[in-house]
């Protein structure tokens, strides 16, 4: 019992310490950022804005794009959002720093519409713009970095199956906007569960932006009756179903597999409330981007969209060094 303690202190202690590191990253983001405004703009500036609702994310993106940015010579600029912004912000934050003389774009779109919008912007004056954790390439996007979420969802469908011995009752919480990468992966989880004939979809359920819509969709479900597990395509709505798992007690009798590797997703994955999550390498993400940047303004041409891998992590291999470098890029 005592070596079980201690390794589970161990655990905990580690998690302590990379969260730590990653809000002083953070901070020292923020602090460049703000200091950006005094200085003169840089012709070999790349602006990177960030995803929507993940702040964490967006951070890893940052490192692998500031790792790039350092190797080919460019300065970068990261335009992060609070909780509460959408679309609209991300699209005006975007033009903003366009208009502001930044050569090439990153963005990983909230929408279609702001994808559409800024690649013809780029386009007609010539700036590279790349997609992140978007397959689509719409005019002027000349590069595009994401996962095959179709197979990201396979990947959790059969998670989820095995989790539960290949019979049981299950629901899939899904976003509340049309989102195509969500789509995907709603598909390949179909396609995994129809592999298992004694897996049941019972329930399709629409969570929002917001954790507590989230929890109460959760509610909902489980008060309509019994379910075995579930599926949430996007970190909040893991985190909602989470807070309602918590509350019932139900602890490791409710299987859950979710997206994402945020810092609660991680504390939650090692007490055993999210037993399987599927993530990607977001460093990549914005490592590549940056790569690719360089290549379009050198004048070389980018084929097609670059598919990334994903993996799924469990509380007994999260702490492997090959998924250390996927969960934890900011101590790398």
């Amino acid at each position: 019992m005592k070596a079980n303690g201690r390794a589970e202190f161990g655990r905990r202690s580690l998690i302590t310490v990379l969260v730590t590191v990653l809000i002083a990253a953070s901070l020292t983001a923020c602090a460049s950022t703000a200091g950006m405004t005094e200085e003169p703009v840089s012709s070999r500036r790349i602006a990177l804005v960030a995803p929507v609702h993940a702040v964490e994310q967006g951070e890893a993106i940052k490192i692998g794009a500031e790792a790039a940015a350092k190797e080919f010579g460019f300065d970068l600029e990261y335009l992060p959002f609070r909780p509460d912004e959408e679309a609209a912000e991300q699209l005006a934050a975007a033009f903003h720093t366009l208009e502001g003389g930044a050569v090439a774009l990153l963005i990983d779109p909230a929408d279609e519409d702001t994808l559409r919008q800024i690649g013809v912007y780029g386009a007609e004056r010539g700036i590279p713009v790349i997609a992140l954790n978007d397959e689509r390439m719409p005019r002027g996007v000349e590069g595009a970095i994401a996962i095959s979420n179709e197979e990201a969802g396979r990947k959790a469908g059969e998670a989820l199956a095995e989790l539960l011995g290949g019979s049981g009752t299950v629901a899939l919480l899904k976003a509340e906007r049309s989102i195509p990468s969500l789509e995907m992966r709603e598909q390949g989880i179909r396609k995994a569960l129809q592999q298992y004939p004694f897996v049941r979809l019972r329930e399709v359920s629409v969570c929002g932006d917001s954790r507590d819509v989230c929890w109460g969709a959760v509610k909902s479900i489980l008060d309509g009756g019994k379910l075995d597990g579930a599926i949430a395509l996007q970190s909040v709505a893991s985190l909602g179903l989470a807070d309602e798992i918590m509350r019932r007690k139900w602890g490791a009798e409710f299987k859950l597999v979710a997206f994402g590797s945020e810092r609660e997703q991680l504390e939650l994955l090692q007490e055993g409330i999210i037993h399987q999550l599927v993530v990607q390498n977001d460093f990549s993400t914005g490592y590549i981007g940056v790569e690719q940047a360089a290549s379009l303004l050198a004048g070389k041409t980018v084929e097609g969209p670059t598919l990334l891998e994903t993996k799924v992590v469990n509380a007994d291999n999260m702490f492997w060094m090959n998924n250390q470098k996927l969960l934890f890029p900011f101590v790398h």
